[in-house]
């Protein structure tokens, strides 16, 4: 399998302690998590005025981790299926303005899946097949898991099986099934994931994929349920914060993934009132996004590590044709392929450059130093 080292030494811009990056390799596992319907406004607030304890996990993600608040969702949807496929191809939704009709990944359904429906045969009809996360890690010959709390991310499972994944052309043949896991478990009580996590748990503590993508659904049904900002979608978020700290406490209690795991964690859309479909609304397009573990650089905010391949967009709402463009959930694809060593999903556009920097390998250094120097060895 491909293995990378990288020398990084990074400025992080004026107001950070400046640091210089060695990355001597990639690490070994990514937990990459979405939090459904989690608005990056409200959350920052309820951190803020934590003085119990009860947001620790994102807190952590915050202060041991590199983070915004300010992250942009797909630019044309602010609804689960089509923001979770962008997140897993790295593509937009639709067709961008003066790009060309094979870039974007085209399925809009954000229902349940017929049968016979996959990513290929219901989303762009420009592609004969659509690439994902689960294709580059699988191929290489590592493992893959989905574990999702709502049923409808079976579209996946349809997309990437051993008759509709395409032929593992990259070294040994592992075959054309890319999930090797698959979990979807909506059952239970309506606002509450627990029983997807206990056994996402399991595994992670057990035998845990070289890259997990785990969905909890949690502040998205409430919110529908009781409002955005709701205490009821207050205590949702609260439930992810606890399933987030059960993630860590793993991790870092685990021989095995301890020190060699990173995890990323963000959503698909914010939301007001009770829904989220308007993706010209500033609170449902607005999203945070964390990255947390292995030498990821702690305290530091993620436009000021990438000052030239990333602009904070500020409450405005940047096309795919903004350069630089704004962070997105989109870029957390091939940043998980990145942080494993692995080259950026087939056909991809977004953090097709896997130039999204989380600061990983990053050793400070003293403040004053000057200049800016980042070099890549492949």
């Amino acid at each position: 399998m491909g293995r990378r080292g990288t020398l990084r030494n990074l400025l992080a811009g004026a107001s950070l302690l400046l640091a210089v990056s060695v990355h001597a390799g990639p690490v070994d596992y990514v937990v990459h998590v979405s939090i459904d319907g989690l608005r990056g406004d409200l959350l920052q607030t309820l951190l803020a005025n934590d003085s119990n304890g009860t947001y620790a996990g994102f807190q952590r993600l915050v202060t041991e981790g590199a983070s915004t608040y300010n992250a942009r969702t797909d630019y044309t949807h602010t609804v689960t299926i089509p923001n979770h496929t962008s997140m897993l191809t790295g593509r937009p939704v639709l067709q961008p303005a003066s790009q060309p009709n094979t870039v974007h990944h085209g399925y809009t359904n954000n229902g349940s899946p017929g049968a016979s429906h996959t990513l290929h045969n219901r989303g762009n009809t420009n592609l004969s097949y659509v690439a994902s996360v689960f294709d580059v890690v699988h191929d290489h010959g590592l493992h893959t898991g989905l574990y999702a709390s709502k049923s409808k991310f079976v579209i996946y499972e349809q997309s990437y099986n051993a008759t509709t994944g395409a032929a593992d052309v990259t070294g040994a043949d592992d075959g054309k099934d890319k999930i090797d896991v698959y979990m979807n478990m909506s059952t239970g009580s309506p606002a509450n994931a627990s029983n997807l996590h206990a056994a996402f748990l399991q595994d992670l503590a057990q035998d845990p994929p070289h890259y997990s993508f785990v969905h909890y659904r949690d502040p998205d049904t409430t919110g529908h349920a009781a409002g955005w900002g709701s205490a009821s979608w207050n205590a949702a978020v609260a439930a992810s914060d606890a399933y987030l700290r059960d993630i860590l406490d793993t991790i870092e209690q685990s021989a095995v993934l301890a020190n060699r795991t990173v995890v990323i964690v963000t959503t698909d859309h914010g939301g007001t009132g009770t829904g989220h479909s308007d993706p010209a609304t500033l609170d449902h397009y607005r999203i945070p996004l964390f990255v947390w573990g292995a030498s990821i650089l702690q305290g530091v905010d993620l436009y000021a590590l990438n000052p030239t391949t990333r602009s904070d967009p500020g409450t405005s709402r940047p096309d795919y044709n903004a350069s630089p463009p704004p962070i997105r959930n989109g870029d957390t694809g091939n940043l998980a392929l990145e942080l494993l060593g692995l080259g950026a999903v087939p056909g991809s556009t977004i953090n097709a450059a896997q130039d999204l920097d989380a600061g990983q390998g990053a050793v400070p250094v003293q403040k004053g130093t000057i200049g800016r120097f980042k070099a890549r060895y492949r």
